[in-house]
């Protein structure tokens, strides 16, 4: 590990010494300084492996210095945006856990604001005074630890005075242009496909080079010589397939200019690879497949999406030309999202609503922005999306496909969905509930699942209290209350059976759940007593109703301390292609939270407040 002194460096153009965790015997307290060029863009370290969470915050207002610390190891990035000037810090893989903050400085600095960017991703902004702006080689940004960060900021001076840089008419929300002066080969575009990522670029043709972490969790792509074009808007992508969960693009210097590409992996075993193709694109994709296909992209102008049409068990889209696209699933609708770049709607487009008994509830085209349409998909119960296919050039269609949820056969195996690892079901008693009922067409559908059961009792605490019997009562009047608001309920376990972890997950894919919900109980040794308290889980697109959930059992037992919501690799959070979430409702080993488990009223309570949880995440989201 390269080691940065405490003394202050005045000119920083390369960054290249990703922060690691130093071991409980060289506590020495590292420093790293970094300064950032004009393009105000910092990279510090490599990407973090867990979610954290911005746990606090201070600006001193006689010293101009920011200083906030995490609950886990973050890498910060930051730019100097204008119209208002601010300072605009990004802490990727971090959530804020409450309400925005604004606070007001006054003096050259206007006010401090607090709050989350996007679902990944906590900012926090110190706006200047109308008129004043600041030199950004003079901002110091400092890791004391991987959790730990200060910033210091230079004395605002007003516009057009000496250092200052020129103002812009129009209002900007990128960069200033001057960060594109670094080199003649820009990135353009960054092209998500089923095979693998595709990085457009102008000028000369680049050079890749790849590293990929030893904890497999992350990948670097480093494009030498490259410049991020001052148009790429769209710098933090999530991607949600390829066992990627995100791609984020940073300007790691500028002199020389070289761009990276953070990979965030879901899939630690997967290597990846990449190269430069014939036509002067970039390939990355995984090894032993084939590389991602590069298509002929339009020499100018954008693409008119001309129509959508129901045509069967797909939704096609037609166009003028080629579409470039993105998709995944949106967490405010629950709907499948498709991004479509370089394009707008015509004229005559507007969104379907099918007949009922259709494989679609409705279809919604939306123009997000000048050059970005996006396409809502609402499948209906029982039906999944099952991909994208471009079946011409001017064509795209998403592809329907039923999916059987009626057991009928008591005694009958479940047919697991394919999945390298997936853990076998070797217990002759590790069925599915039988008579799953169909879904009504029209309606939400939430997997409920008690975890344990039958030979697994799950956590014993105080009193021989056994986890699979709580939590099989309160999943029992989750469903009932759920059923009497219109949502159906579908239970993994409705007695004391052994099941498991894979046909969970299998139930939940196959009947096109909108939410999978998985009830458990906490346990610590018999020895801590003390320990109480109530938290939530998610892996990836279910942080949202998980403090939907979290919040509810808070509000109704205030008095069980708030773990929070974190972010956990739980294999039925991993594995289920729909918002999931593991509610923990206490500890059986807790002096405190035994009581209230042990107690039928406190668990319908419980169960009231999750079945809330759940309604005000669908209401809000549907």
């Amino acid at each position: 590990m390269r080691r940065v002194g405490k003394q202050s460096m005045k000119v920083t153009q390369s960054i290249d010494f990703p922060y690691r965790q130093i071991s409980p015997l060289r506590k020495a307290k590292l420093q790293n300084w970094i300064l950032p060029s004009l393009i105000s863009a910092f990279l510090l370290a490599a990407p973090p492996v867990e979610a954290a969470q911005l746990e606090t915050w201070r600006f001193e207002s006689d010293r101009n210095q920011l200083s906030f610390t995490t609950t886990g190891g973050v890498q910060p990035t930051a730019q100097l945006l204008s119209n208002p000037t601010r300072l605009v810090i990004d802490l990727p893989g971090t959530t804020l856990g409450r309400q925005s903050v604004t606070q007001a400085v006054g003096g050259t600095i206007r006010e401090i604001r607090v709050g989350q960017f996007n679902n990944q991703t906590s900012r926090i902004v110190v706006e200047l005074a109308a008129g004043y702006t600041l030199d950004p080689q003079q901002v110091e940004v400092k890791g004391n630890s991987s959790n730990q960060w200060t910033v210091q900021i230079p004395d605002p001076h007003t516009t057009g005075s000496s250092g200052a840089q020129g103002s812009s008419g129009g209002r900007s929300d990128s960069p200033s242009p001057l960060a594109a002066t670094g080199g003649n080969t820009f990135l353009q575009e960054v092209e998500i496909k089923d095979e693998g990522f595709i990085f457009h670029t102008n000028g000369a043709t680049p050079t890749v080079e790849l590293n990929q972490g030893s904890n497999g969790t992350w990948v670097n792509v480093d494009l030498p010589g490259v410049t991020l074009s001052p148009d790429l808007e769209r710098r933090v992508r999530n991607v949600d397939r390829l066992g990627v969960n995100q791609l984020q693009l940073v300007q790691a210097s500028t002199a020389p200019p070289l761009t990276r590409a953070i990979l965030t992996l879901t899939e630690p075993d997967k290597k990846w690879q990449a190269q430069v193709s014939e036509q002067g694109q970039v390939l990355v994709w995984p090894e032993g497949e084939k590389p991602p296909q590069v298509t002929a992209q339009a020499t100018s102008g954008l693409a008119t999406i001309q129509g959508i049409e129901l045509v069967g068990n797909q939704v096609v889209l037609k166009a003028d030309r080629p579409l470039n696209y993105n998709t995944e699933w949106d967490q405010r609708t629950l709907a499948y999202r498709l991004t479509l770049y370089s394009s707008h709607l015509g004229n005559d487009v507007n969104r379907l609503q099918p007949e009922q008994g259709s494989s679609v509830l409705w279809v919604r085209p939306t123009q997000e922005d000048p050059e970005t349409v996006v396409v809502l998909v609402q499948p209906a119960a029982g039906v999944r999306v099952s991909g994208v296919e471009q079946q011409s050039g001017d064509r795209l269609a998403i592809q329907l496909e039923t999916t059987e949820i009626v057991t009928t056969d008591p005694n009958a195996q479940v047919i697991p969905i394919s999945n390298p690892d997936s853990p076998p079901s070797v217990s002759p008693e590790n069925q599915l509930q039988s008579d799953i009922p169909p879904i009504p067409a029209g309606r939400i559908a939430v997997v409920i699942d008690a975890g344990h059961g039958g030979s697994d009792p799950g956590a014993v605490g105080i009193g021989g209290l056994q986890e699979k019997e709580v939590v099989l009562d309160i999943s029992h009047q989750v469903s009932e209350i759920l059923e009497r608001e219109g949502i159906t309920a579908i239970m993994t376990r409705q007695d004391d059976r052994t099941i498991d972890l894979a046909p969970r997950v299998q139930l939940a894919n196959r009947v096109n759940a909108n939410l999978f919900v998985s009830i458990h109980a906490n346990a610590i040794s018999m020895s801590r007593p003390e320990v109480n308290g109530l938290e939530t889980y998610y892996y990836a697109s279910g942080r949202n109703l998980a403090q939907a959930i979290q919040n509810s059992m808070i509000q109704d037992f205030s008095s069980m301390p708030n773990r929070g919501v974190k972010q956990a690799r739980f294999y039925v959070l991993r594995h289920t292609s729909m918002p999931a979430v593991l509610v923990e409702v206490g500890f059986v080993t807790g002096a405190d939270d035994a009581r209230i488990l042990s107690d039928a009223a406190q668990r319908t309570r419980m169960a009231e407040a999750i079945a809330r949880g759940i309604l005000n995440y669908v209401r809000t989201n549907r």
